[in-house]
């Protein structure tokens, strides 16, 4: 109850991943099959495991799951009618809840219910909560007076059970802290696009109750410990604390502050992504934010104030560490072993993400925990054994007869290795293999939107004929592309004039660096982003344009492309292949290696030196700053090779 067993966070079944989960009984039975990481007593690591263990321990006592003892002994009681273990229990419908990745689009949270009850998963409403806290301070009594729970056993459980050890300070069940001098109790959950913060200050006799449905549970807790700061303050007649609005850093400021900052062998990386600046770090990756003249990590996933920026983009300090800027020079490729393990492990609802950072490696695990990792042998790494998720537990990768990895393993948990843009590419292809004709037909009778006269004459023009160095590989005349299919007619690359020659200028500052341009697509007729459209399955829209706003591709000012050795002729090999349908292919992943990542930036670089921009979801694709005053195109590669 106070996270010292020395148990691993999580069973290995019925665990905070597993989508078929038996019960708690055999979660509990499954820790059979582990052992333990620390000494019980010696160490604070938190463990779901544990408090399942605590879960079963009631459920053998009373001679009921411990999902009907909880319901006769707790909620009942308190009338907390609107709460209990199943999606059920919440009269009216489960409010709609997201998951948010800092690399990635925002989904609709999974419908997952946990195999281990007593460590979450119990369905509730703001007003049952508020039940709960004030029966708590009350002293464990309900409103009519009767006694719930002894004083004494109140008190045991809000005692620090093992003072002065390092790390978070428990009772029994409850998390021990202060807001403003005054003592609090209470504790947070986060599960799958929900998160709560319950707290209590005994001695003021308040408590607050926060429901998110963002996943990560980091602005619940900031709202908890504001909310009961400002009554206090109220209270006693004092100026109420300021809750820190903070707004992007954008245009030239965010300009000036990017690039890259270096201490020894870390890096921090700033970089504006769609309008926004980001930072990436040694375990850490968030928005950078600003209020009142400070500077804050603020998104969706992350709040903290240890960050500061020089005035003229100097250098970047993180928790007392400063960086300064640097120059990026090219890294070298990663060992052959760390190669073979770099990429995505788990299920849609849970990554786990393998790359290298720094030269070392890392993992990010349940979406927001990013650690360097410490080779202990072939195959073999532990997590840092102090913070985290998961301290001191380990990862051994799983390899197949022929070398290739096939699976991590973080204990007894199996990830198995996953390639979700290929799956994502062989679900649409599945889908047009057989009616790609019908398709194409629907696409051509159909008409583009409609939309008022364009602001910049069309010149679309083939890019070999102004810039006749750049190489062409287009996709989309051949059969390798996402769909498996020959979309068009002959094979083309037109442009509008002024993106044309930016190309061709870009090419020749490349080829300074031992690059070239490679491209893959550019002007596409209308007819084709409809095909795309109806092809895709809608949960992956995201990564194709929708018809009726037409594409960026229909006004001939935006560019597929990559880059080429010219040494050696081999195409750049970066996070993602080209219109793959997954999280790798955004701008600001951070995944894949050092080396990947860098010539992601090379080609990020060298393009918005003249006058594009990278679309967001996707590395390879740039658009001409003002593309939008171009009209929409429709016209075939036919037509236009006639001309």
């Amino acid at each position: 109850m106070t996270h010292r067993s020395g148990l691993v966070r999580e069973a290995p079944r019925g665990h905070y991943f597993d989508t078929a989960a038996k019960g708690q009984a055999d979660a509990v039975a499954s820790l059979n099959e582990t052992a333990l990481v620390a000494k019980p007593g010696s160490v604070t690591k938190y463990s779901n495991a544990g408090i399942a263990v605590v879960g079963e321990i009631v459920a053998r006592v009373t001679g009921l799951s411990y999902e009907q003892a909880v319901g006769r002994l707790v909620l009942a009681p308190l009338g907390m009618s609107a709460s209990g273990f199943s999606r059920g229990a919440v009269k009216g419908g489960l409010a709609p809840a997201e998951m948010a990745s800092f690399d990635g689009p925002r989904v609709d949270a999974p419908p997952l219910e946990l195999g281990t009850p007593a460590a979450g998963s119990l369905y509730t409403t703001a007003g049952d909560l508020g039940l709960f806290v004030r029966a708590l301070l009350n002293q464990g009594r309900l409103a009519d007076g009767t006694a719930l729970l002894g004083a004494a056993s109140l008190g045991e459980m809000w005692r620090e059970q093992f003072p002065n050890s390092a790390g978070r300070r428990f009772g029994l069940g409850f998390v021990l802290d202060q807001v403003d001098g005054q003592r609090s109790v209470g504790h947070t959950g986060a599960v799958y696009g929900y998160a709560t913060d319950v707290r209590l200050l005994p001695d003021a006799g308040i408590g607050v109750v926060v429901l998110s449905t963002v996943d990560s549970g980091v602005t619940a807790q900031r709202l908890g410990r504001f909310a009961l700061a400002e009554w206090q303050a109220a209270r006693g007649g004092k100026a109420l604390p300021e809750w820190p609005k903070t707004s992007a850093i954008a245009g030239d400021k965010a300009r000036r502050l990017s690039g890259r900052f270096v201490d020894g062998a870390d890096s921090v990386n700033l970089r504006i992504y769609d309008g926004r600046l980001l930072l990436d770090g040694p375990e850490v990756a968030a928005e950078v934010r600003e209020a009142s003249g400070r500077y804050y990590l603020d998104d969706a996933q992350s709040f903290d104030e240890t960050i500061a920026l020089a005035p003229d983009g100097s250098w970047v300090e993180l928790a007392g560490r400063r960086y300064a800027r640097s120059d990026w020079k090219r890294p070298p490729a990663p060992d052959s072993e760390l190669a073979a393990l770099i990429g995505e492990y788990g299920w849609d609802h849970n990554i786990l993400r393998i790359y290298q950072r720094d030269g070392k490696p890392y993992v990010r695990i349940e979406w927001v925990d990013w650690r360097p990792l410490t080779r202990r042998g072939a195959d073999d790494y532990a997590f840092p054994t102090d913070r985290g998720l998961y301290p001191l537990e380990k990862l051994r990768f799983e390899r197949a007869a022929d070398g290739h990895v096939t699976a991590a393993m973080l204990g007894a948990i199996r990830f198995p290795r996953r390639d979700f843009g290929a799956e994502a590419e062989a679900a649409v292809r599945a889908t047009v293999t057989t009616g790609i004709d019908a398709i194409r037909k629907e696409a051509l009778a159909a008409s583009p939107p409609q939309e008022p006269p364009s602001a910049k004459p069309a010149e679309l023009v083939a890019i070999h004929g102004v810039a006749p160095t750049i190489r062409f590989d287009i996709r989309y005349a051949t059969t390798n592309n996402f769909m498996g299919q020959k979309i068009y007619e002959i094979p083309g690359a037109f442009l509008q004039r002024p993106a044309a020659e930016a190309l061709a200028r870009i090419n020749g500052r490349l080829a300074g660096q031992g690059f070239g341009l490679l491209i893959h697509d550019a002007y596409r007729p209308w007819h084709v982003t409809k095909m795309f459209w109806d092809a895709t399955p809608p949960q992956s829209h995201m990564f194709v344009a929708d018809p009726s706003q037409g594409s960026r591709h229909n006004r001939g000012a935006a560019v597929d492309l990559t880059m080429f050795d010219l040494k050696t002729g081999a195409p750049m090999i970066t996070t993602s292949r080209y219109d793959e349908f997954s999280s790798r292919s955004y701008s600001n992943y951070v995944g894949g290696s050092d080396e990947q990542r860098w010539l992601r930036e090379v080609l990020r670089s060298a393009m918005e030196g003249d006058g594009f921009s990278v679309y967001p979801q996707e590395w390879w694709h740039f658009d001409l700053n003002g593309w939008r005053a171009y009209s929409i195109g429709n016209r075939s590669f036919r037509q236009l090779a006639s001309r």
